[in-house]
């Protein structure tokens, strides 16, 4: 067993800013463990989507201790429950215990306000420094920017960092007024990503930038949510959207609220893996009068049903682009389609099969050199927790 030289002060520090940590999304719901791997027995590694591998973040928060009342949060000043925080110093020399004992592969580090974004921010690039310049730590990082730091720690942090994060939370201000009203959207939030945007276009980051939307807390429909992702990454260029589905938490002002259903949650992954890998626009999608994505059904298969001009498609002249939009055909299928047809015609389903094609999903979208393979039964739809969800990396 590998033992890490902890007092039990330490212990209680990374188990409380280990657990609050949680609420900061750094992957899909629900990644299954890399095979062979028992998941982390601590309460602060988190699995991540690395490549074809778990990636296990130490994830922790530099301090609770908050100025701010977010009327969703677990570390706003009003909640009753203790207050911890890490010296850079202490912080740093923890993380490499554990990366050096190959129970970590990287660090995702982010903070509650406290005495002003400045000098929160101030903490944890101390972190980072002591990380880098102290133990030659050339591994991941993962830094929150925090809402209305100044422009130059901006500077200092994205240096050191492979990946820069900033929350949104909400579509706009109207929202974030119901959730944080102490909070400027224009000018503390957005700003400050586009700030960060900025400078990844001159220096890219290896792992981008990304940011945060908080999910059913402030009346935000699905429509308004995926129109800002989608504008993110055209604008911006964010390497990734994270949807946190809103889970309400005693003490806080929204204690009796009702938790974001997880369906909501994966539909809005699913619709935004369309507009962000498949060329959708928001437009194309399927949202109800409220502005809600269907919740028994995936967008892309929704879509398909309703533009049956398209379909069907001839597999072997189909382009790639045409073939992502196939229900039960992805990004890697298609791309193993379009390689696979240099050399011969493909004429059975079973060789689709073995390019990766879900075709019980993809038999009444298509032909096979001018054949039509659909059954005329179809198939119950299977439940959302029963759907593949697509591995993608941090």
């Amino acid at each position: 067993m590998v033992y890490i030289n902890k007092s039990k002060d330490q212990l209680y520090k990374l188990k409380i800013l280990g657990e609050t940590a949680r609420f900061d999304v750094c992957g899909n719901p629900s990644i299954p463990s890399s095979p062979g791997r028992h998941p982390p027995r601590h309460h602060f590694i988190y699995p991540a989507a690395g490549g074809n591998r778990c990636f296990r973040l130490f994830k922790v928060l530099q301090t609770n201790a908050c100025e701010g009342n977010c009327f969703y949060c677990a570390n706003r000043q009003a909640r009753d429950f203790p207050r911890i925080t890490f010296v850079p110093t202490e912080l740093a020399r923890l993380f490499m215990e554990y990366y050096r004992k190959g129970l970590v592969d990287g660090l995702f580090l982010s903070s509650a306000i406290s005495k002003g974004p400045d000098q929160s921010q101030e903490e944890m690039l101390r972190t980072v420094e002591i990380l880098r310049h102290r133990y030659r730590y050339r591994g991941y990082i993962h830094t929150k920017s925090l809402p209305g730091v100044h422009k130059d720690l901006i500077k200092r942090i994205y240096r050191l960092s492979d990946r820069v994060s900033l929350n949104l939370e909400v579509p706009g201000q109207e929202y974030l007024r119901k959730i944080s009203p102490s909070k400027d959207f224009q000018k503390e939030l957005l700003s400050g990503l586009t700030e960060i945007s900025r400078i990844n276009r001159h220096h890219p980051l290896p792992s981008g930038i990304t940011t945060q939307l908080v999910v059913g807390a402030a009346g935000e429909t699905d429509r308004e949510l995926i129109k800002l992702s989608d504008k993110l990454y055209q604008e911006l260029k964010l390497r990734r959207v994270y949807y946190s589905g809103f889970t309400p938490l005693k003490g806080t002002p929204l204690e009796n609220k009702r938790s974001c259903p997880s369906w909501r949650e994966f539909r809005l992954y699913q619709a935004d893996f369309l507009i962000r890998k498949y060329r959708f626009r928001p437009e194309e999608l399927l949202f109800d009068e409220e502005g809600r994505l269907p919740q028994n059904q995936d967008p892309k298969l929704a879509w398909a049903e309703r533009h049956q001009d398209w379909f069907p498609l001839e597999i072997n002249k189909a382009s790639y682009w045409e073939l992502m939009r196939v229900p039960g055909i992805g990004e890697v299928s298609s791309k193993r389609i379009v390689e696979a047809r240099k050399s011969s015609k493909i004429k059975e389903p079973e060789q689709l099969k073995k390019l990766g094609v879900v075709v019980k999903r993809a038999e009444g979208f298509i032909t096979l050199n001018g054949k039509y393979y659909h059954k005329s039964k179809p198939e119950p739809p299977r439940k959302v927790e029963e759907q593949l969800f697509l591995w993608e990396g941090i």
